[in-house]
């Protein structure tokens, strides 16, 4: 008797179906689902092979999504030939096997088509075909897999990938800020993705706006703002931008569609993780000393036993006037993101074009009933696109039950579209609308909070306390959505969106309270229900990134855990921080390390408040309020010259350029650096009397430029500034001189014009700069 087993993910064409791994966690594997609006979709196929001509029976593991309505069937043809059965529309609302049909096959290989009724989604995980008509697949999932494993000939194998300084789980914005900070740092790298793309809400599948302080004149800068640039610049997608950038770094080894479903603990610390590809199921392990949990759900703090809150807190235990009296476990619903060919920008739902012709929609029956005409209270304006408010209610499962909340926004949208059409008020204008496509990438806002030694709630943004341990930075509103989403009604989108100042946030919420080596970043650190609000946009998260990145560098110089730095070297954390290019509200450059503190500063010229000494007065960006950089009056070049006390031997000088960031309100518009920046300048040395070129700085983008040579024992340093982009005077908000160089080589490949200038060798290498 023969039986075989085939995957989805193994289908060699597609057709109009698409692979999904979104919820290999509950289900098990990843699947195939057909994706139209515009009726059944063209089949996918494989081939197979058998050894005895006969009859066979195909199985398959399937699903009716919206049971009740049965949106799309399924039917299995082999060589052409179609089944009568139409499976996937049984009253079984989780995965499950289904006969899909008998064949009368001859031995030798065929080709098994998988075709769908509706294209409303339609799915199958697996195939079996078998000449056994004794035998049916188990739906348990330790019997399905030890199946599997026996028609495949799979023997149990673990590959262990060895050890690292820092493993971090999940490809999010803060994991790659994270893992490309560390790397600088010299740090060993694991970056273990469950996705195929980097970013997570953020990348080219989730299409997320990135956000966080701009909208207060207090732009993220450190190795996100460099990100930024380069993608600009080379017309990058994000993930193109986070995948060039991990690529470089020759110390991160980065791990795709690798699923973290387990853990070893030892004495409340994290051992090593267990991983499972999402494609072909394959087991991994891999340990280190440092973890960081940038899952978004807090899944690795989840299986090392870390402390974490879901849902909302009552008012009485944080004292937040915001929170409602009584605990729930409610958490803000995600919206569902698509990615059609013929949008370019973030479909929040559903994508939507204009007809010629006046365009009839009749929603599917399945589609979810909306509050109708006026009731609805939301006023559209991405008509084409959908918005952030296309929300479910809050009461979903975006943990447990992920597969289900998502295809209830499919719903969702489906409603809304036919509330859009049918039941608007300004329906007129939305006549020769024509739906294209729905999205199925749930864009989640908010599950599982890992509990650090400090929790964020919503009255840090308003007394704003002076954090001994500040590492980064909110300024993004109080931003909580109403818990009845979309069903909210003249209640309005929000539970609050209250404004706030820029805010210093302490390392102490980026680190586990109970277990000792896991540093969490992104939406699942330690933060209120409420609290969260702020924090969990992109932008403020790649900040949270570098921080603990950063850490985990000192946790290895000092042989230490997160407490520990947090505790004995906070100052050290902040002022390597602050040298990268990031930026702490309320902190200043007092680095002992850094030449340029004890040195003489004079210029060719000034404006006023412009004064030379203020390129080492530790304030570095206009936002500050305070004088924070050498103006100097019109007409380049223009030189600033740092004189040191004694002759030393330099060998890295680094300059803070300005940003126009006043002019860019949103964190999403294009990088401030296109104009008012200094493009082009030189470094020298004075050595023995004479100066000496040891650096040019060309077409410069970053807010950071670090300039490497060969140590020279120079007395003086001087920039030359030759070229600004829009202006002709010189602005420099802050200059370094340090005598050592720790930072890795890699640095010099972020970007800008590498050239030598003098017989030691020198040169450029820029550096950091620096849905909602």
């Amino acid at each position: 008797m023969e039986r075989i087993w085939i995957d989805a993910m193994e289908f060699d064409e597609l057709g109009g179906f698409r692979r999904e791994t979104q919820f290999v966690r509950e289900m098990g594997q990843g699947y195939l689902m057909a994706d139209s609006v515009d009726g059944a979709v063209a089949p996918a196929s494989v081939t197979f092979t058998v050894a005895e001509e006969g009859r066979y029976r195909v199985f398959l593991r399937t699903k009716n999504w919206c049971v009740g309505y049965e949106p799309d069937g399924l039917i299995v043809a082999v060589d052409g030939v179609k089944s009568k059965r139409v499976a996937g529309t049984m009253q079984i609302s989780g995965w499950y096997f289904e006969a899909g049909g008998d064949f009368d096959l001859t031995a030798g290989t065929h080709t098994l088509s998988v075709y769908d009724t509706t294209g409303w989604f339609g799915r199958f995980a697996a195939l079996v075909v078998t000449n056994d008509f004794d035998f049916y697949p188990s739906p348990e999932h330790s019997r399905w897999m030890a199946q599997r494993a026996e028609m495949k000939g799979l023997k149990k194998q673990v590959t262990d990938h060895g050890h690292y300084d820092m493993l971090i789980a999940g490809g999010g914005v803060p994991g790659v800020t994270a893992a490309v900070t560390a790397a600088r740092h010299g740090l060993n790298v694991a970056l273990v993705s469950d996705r195929p793309v980097l970013g997570g809400n953020g990348s080219d599948e989730g299409n997320v706006a990135l956000e966080g302080g701009a909208h207060r004149g207090y732009h993220e800068t450190g190795v996100i703002y460099e990100i930024k640039n380069i993608r600009y610049e080379e017309k990058l997608s994000w993930s193109e931008a986070f995948d060039k950038f991990v690529k470089q770094e020759p110390n991160i080894t980065l791990f795709s569609n690798m699923l973290i479903d387990d853990c070893q603990c030892e004495n409340g610390r994290i051992q090593s993780v267990h991983a499972v590809d999402t494609l072909r199921l394959t087991e991994h392990t891999f340990s280190a000393d440092q973890f960081v949990d940038d899952t978004g759900d807090g899944w690795l703090g989840y299986y090392a036993g870390a402390a974490y809150h879901i849902g909302r807190e009552a008012g009485w235990e944080y004292q937040e006037d915001f929170a409602p009296e009584d605990a729930d476990g409610n958490t803000m619903s995600g919206c569902n993101i698509g990615d059609h060919p013929d949008f370019h920008d973030t479909i929040c739902s559903y994508g939507a074009e204009f007809a010629e012709e006046d365009v009839e929609f009749t929603p599917p029956d399945w589609a979810i009933a909306l509050p109708q005409g006026e009731e609805m209270n939301r006023r559209p304006r991405r008509i084409i696109m959908g918005e952030w408010w296309l929300e479910n209610r809050n009461d979903y499962d975006d943990l447990w039950e992920q597969e289900y909340t998502r295809d209830a926004l499919i719903r969702v949208a489906a409603g809304f579209f036919d509330w859009l059409k049918n039941s608007w008020p300004e329906r007129e204008k939305v006549r020769k609308l024509k739906l294209k496509t729905l999205g199925t990438f749930n864009a989640k806002r908010e599950t599982r909070r890992l509990v650090g030694d400090y929790v964020i709630t919503q009255n840090d943004y308003r007394t704003r306390p002076d954090y001994p341990d500040a590492v980064f930075f909110s300024g993004w509103n109080i931003d909580v959505h109403h818990i009845k989403g979309i069903f909210s009604g003249r209640e309005g989108a929000f539970t609050c969106d209250e404004k706030i100042a820029v805010t210093p946030m302490p390392f102490r919420s980026l680190y586990s309270k109970n277990i000792a080596n896991l540093m969490m970043v992104g939406r699942c650190i330690s933060t209120t229900h409420i609290g969260m609000g702020p924090t969990r946009v992109m932008l403020t998260g790649a900040c949270m990134g570098q921080a603990v990145a950063t850490a985990a560098w000192l946790c290895k110089k000092y042989q230490a855990d997160p407490r520990e730095i947090g505790a004995g070297h906070m100052d050290e954390l902040q002022q390597t921080l602050l040298k990268d290019g990031n930026s702490i509200p309320g902190c200043k450059n007092h680095d002992p390390e850094d030449l340029a503190l004890t040195a003489v500063i004079t210029a060719d010229s000034w404006e006023e408040n412009g004064e030379p000494r203020n390129v080492i007065n530790g304030i570095n960006r206009a936002a500050d309020g305070e004088k924070y950089a050498w103006i100097s009056k019109e007409g380049l070049p223009q030189t600033l010259t740092l004189t040191l006390q004694e002759p030393k031997p330099v060998s890295q000088v680094r300059v803070t350029l300005d940003m126009p960031f006043a002019r860019y309100t949103m964190g999403y518009q294009e990088m401030p650096a296109k104009d008012e920046t200094l493009a082009d300048f030189t470094v020298d040395l004075c050595v023995g009397g004479v100066w000496k070129c040891v650096g040019r700085v060309e077409n410069n983008i970053q807010r950071l430029a670090v300039i490497d040579f060969t140590p020279e024992m120079a007395s003086a340093v001087r920039i030359n500034a030759l070229r600004g982009t829009g202006m002709d005077r010189a602005i420099i908000p802050e200059v370094r001189i340090y005598e050592a160089v720790r930072h890795c080589e890699s640095l010099r490949k972020a970007g800008g014009d590498f050239s030598e200038e003098t017989e030691t060798g020198c040169g450029f290498r820029r550096g950091n700069a620096g849905m909602l």
